[in-house]
């Protein structure tokens, strides 16, 4: 599979494009439901914390999702220009304790991680870049 691209604006409205596309390129990639499934949450969280944390809740900004196969992986990237992303300073989430008394923040990067076979956090002054990788069998 060639790499195929989606280019969308910051608005949260454009997740259910996002998810579209990214699962539809999984299938044609033939990764099965359950993994389409897994990356398509992934990605989801990924995108939301993009749109909310990079570009603070502004639509004006430019999110784009690109997909490929690399060798037995399908792998998708995310690329913001917005505020700088370090993945160092997300605490690991508090699982045990009950939900009132957990701080919140870092479920996201967790599920990503849980998700995705690799996750990588790349970030300059030109924005973020995720990467993930999904084993295709």
């Amino acid at each position: 599979m060639q790499l195929q691209e989606i280019c969308v604006s910051s608005a949260t409205a454009n997740l259910a494009e996002i998810a579209d596309f990214v699962a539809e390129r999984a299938a044609l990639a033939g990764l099965d439901e359950e993994r389409v499934f897994a990356v398509q949450m992934a990605v989801d969280e990924a995108c939301t914390n993009s749109m909310q944390h990079a570009y603070e809740g502004r639509a004006d900004g430019e999110v784009r999702i690109c997909c490929y196969v690399d060798d037995d992986d399908f792998v998708v990237q995310i690329f913001d220009h917005g505020k700088r992303f370090d993945p160092e300073a997300v605490p690991e989430p508090d699982l045990a304790s009950p939900l009132e008394e957990r701080a919140i923040g870092g479920l996201g990067v967790f599920f990503m991680r849980r998700l995705m076979d690799c996750v990588e956090f790349t970030a300059d002054e030109g924005g973020n870049l995720v990467t993930l990788r999904k084993a295709i069998k």
